[in-house]
């Protein structure tokens, strides 16, 4: 599809064109013109077997939403962070190692989807995404959870599902929006008592980690009652017990 795709970009540019959708095309690679239509508000370029994405992706200064959901992708240019109004980026289901350095300059950016990829850890420039109400980093290989993402105001729901995290930090009960909480099947033993003090918080799932058996014990009996035990005196003093037996 390859000068076909570079005939579609041309056309694209000079009808000035906001959208492009190649969902589904079977394409290896993205030409450099894709950086000629700065008129592109939208791209979808999920489902395909893309390996890399060119760095004049990051010449769409118009661009504000970008699916690059289901493809092959190991590393994202560092040109991407140029997309100052990006909203929205999906890039789960592909091979990411690491982000880009400067990952943290998308100033309006409200929906991150990083999950089923290979990511250790997220980088705490994640804080600078001050914007962002939804995250999605479930089916990586994470480890921790940096406390800059506390510094994320607008969250409303994160999910980091099914990695190996064994321990939370304590800034995420600055997330004073945070509706969901989704951490299950990791390798939590507790959870920071800040979460309990979060009246928005409707659900903290747990669920397949080897929580202590009060926790597991108060979330048997509904939402409520477990973030109401996490603010109490007897969880403090087991929390900071078994802090310490992770520190060590």
């Amino acid at each position: 599809m390859g000068a076909n795709l570079e005939k579609e970009l041309e056309k694209a540019r000079v009808n000035e064109v906001t959208e492009l959708d190649y969902k589904e095309k079977g394409l290896t690679e993205v030409p450099p013109q894709i950086g000629s239509v700065e008129t592109l508000i939208r791209l979808n370029l999920s489902t395909n077997k893309l390996k890399a994405l060119p760095p004049q992706i990051g010449n769409l200064p118009n661009l504000t939403h970008l699916n690059l959901f289901h493809n092959r992708l190991k590393e994202l240019p560092q040109e991407i962070t140029k997309l100052s109004d990006l909203e929205e980026l999906n890039v789960s289901i592909n091979k990411l190692t690491s982000l880009p350095r400067g990952f943290g300059g998308y100033n309006h950016l409200t929906f991150l989807d990083l999950s089923y990829n290979d990511l250790t850890e997220l980088t705490p420039q994640i804080g600078l995404l001050v914007t962002l109400k939804e995250l999605h980093v479930s089916y990586n290989q994470l480890t921790k959870v940096p406390p800059e993402l506390g510094k994320c105001e607008n969250l409303e729901r994160v999910v980091m599902s099914n990695n190996v995290i064994d321990e939370l930090p304590h800034e995420l009960g600055r997330l004073s929006k945070l509706k969901l909480l989704d951490v299950s099947g990791n390798k939590l033993t507790v959870v920071p008592p800040d979460l309990g003090l979060l009246e928005t918080l409707e659900k903290l799932d747990l669920s397949l980690n080897p929580v202590v058996t009060e926790i597991d014990q108060a979330a048997k009996k509904g939402q409520p009652k477990l973030l109401e035990y996490l603010k109490s005196d007897d969880y403090d003093a087991i929390y900071y017990r078994e802090k310490k037996k992770i520190n060590a």
